[in-house]
């Protein structure tokens, strides 16, 4: 005996059916208003040392609108100058950027580099400016006041280079050390938490007193690792130490000290048993903003490492950041294989997740009120921390005695 169709069936139109049986969710119309916005949710490189005639620059700045750039001194591909040659340059660079911004996109984006000091330093000596400490000079030393003046010397250059976001300072504790990315190369402060704490603190106060906003990374800590996620999977399950490496997140944090947030590109199966860190909701809605209280901007690593691309794909890594809570999405652009239509293609897939709901509107929304809300935090130029002075000239013994703080003088 033949049955006639279902109720079900009877009651949906075709193409709901169609949708039901395959498995689809709807797609749903996303707001104009807030498709505009998105290019806000990134922070990309590109090449060029001046604006005139750059036709990407004006791409990502004029029609996708992003929210900030990165500036590298080195081209990973070429070996030659990507974004910096001379501080004349870098400065007449950041200048004509913001203006072009102003005038096609209504809004300056916020512009980054990494400065950290030493090793990973984009305003080097190779391009005309000074020599700066590492963090683990600063941290054999163990002078917070020397710290502290130094990265008050870093962001004085950085100022005069146009340059308000520093992706600094590196709270990963040195926990291995044979760990090459981080420990071996010099960008921690120390193996004990507590003299990464001191030292990353001293180094914000010196960041913030010259008006420069900051982030801590690499969440929740790579320093246990044995690999680099700049070149493949980085797993710390067996290595990683929470109680230790989140002691500096922990203390700053609870300060009302941290401006922003990097994450890392580290899986630990303790946390997480499928994504990263970058892409984990437990790691970041879940540790970062609901154990540890960051209410603050994450922006991620640059999702063009190798440790993200080659498992995700751009597209699948960016839709999955922003799910897990990241705010701002790093693309660098500098990599050994060039691909400029990424951006793109990561707006696209956001927008598309947007459609068929794998993101919502309110978590784009919210996104989008903690960039508005870090953007607050800049401090105005030229306003420092009046207490900088006198706690430098009241510190433990005569920095301005000593051959290592002479050493940094202008």
């Amino acid at each position: 005996m033949r049955r006639g169709p279902s109720n079900i069936g009877r009651r949906l139109s075709p193409l709901a059916l169609i949708l039901l049986l395959a498995g689809c969710a709807p797609i749903r119309p996303v707001d104009p208003a807030l498709s505009a916005r998105l290019g806000e949710l990134l922070l990309v490189g590109f090449r060029g040392t001046e604006v005139e005639g750059n036709a990407e620059l004006r791409h990502l700045l004029c029609d996708l609108k992003v929210g900030g750039v990165i500036l590298y001194e080195r081209d990973v591909a070429t070996r030659g100058p990507r974004n910096i040659s001379s501080p004349e340059q870098v400065k007449r660079l950041t200048t004509d950027l913001r203006a072009l911004a102003r005038d096609c996109a209504g809004r300056v984006p916020l512009i980054a580099a990494d400065n950290e000091g030493g090793a990973v330093m984009r305003l080097s000596a190779r391009a005309g400016y000074p020599p700066t400490l590492g963090h683990s000079e600063l941290g054999e030393v163990d002078d917070l006041a020397l710290t502290e003046l130094e990265a008050r010397r870093i962001g004085r250059m950085l100022r005069e280079a146009g340059i308000d976001w520093n992706l600094a300072p590196v709270v990963d504790v040195a926990a291995n050390p044979f760990n090459t990315v981080l420990v071996q190369s010099g960008r921690t402060f120390s193996q004990s938490p507590e003299r990464v704490t001191a030292h990353a603190r001293a180094y914000l106060r010196g960041m913030h007193a010259a008006g420069i906003l900051t982030a801590l990374k690499h969440f929740p800590g790579h320093g246990s690792s044995f690999e680099d996620s700049h070149l493949g999977f980085v797993d710390v399950t067996k290595t990683a130490d929470p109680t230790a490496e989140l002691a500096p997140y922990r203390a700053l944090i609870g300060e009302g000290a941290v401006d922003a947030v990097m994450t890392a590109h580290v899986f630990n199966r303790n946390v997480d048993g499928k994504h990263p860190a970058t892409l984990s909701a437990p790691t970041i809605d879940g540790m970062l903003r609901r154990e540890l209280g960051f209410a603050g901007l994450v922006v991620s690593d640059d999702l063009l490492m190798e440790g993200i691309v080659s498992r995700y794909g751009i597209e699948e890594a960016a839709v999955r950041a922003l799910g897990a809570g990241v705010d701002l999405l790093l693309l660098s652009h500098n990599t050994l294989v060039q691909d400029t239509s990424a951006t793109g293609r990561v707006l696209g897939a956001i927008r598309q997740a947007l459609a068929d709901g794998r993101l919502s509107p309110e978590q784009v929304e919210a996104a989008l009120a903690r960039l508005q809300g870090f953007r607050s935090r800049q401090r105005a130029q030229g306003q420092s921390d009046p207490g900088t002075k006198a706690r430098l000239g009241n510190g433990g013994r005569d920095t301005g005695s000593d051959p290592a703080t002479r050493a940094l003088s202008w």
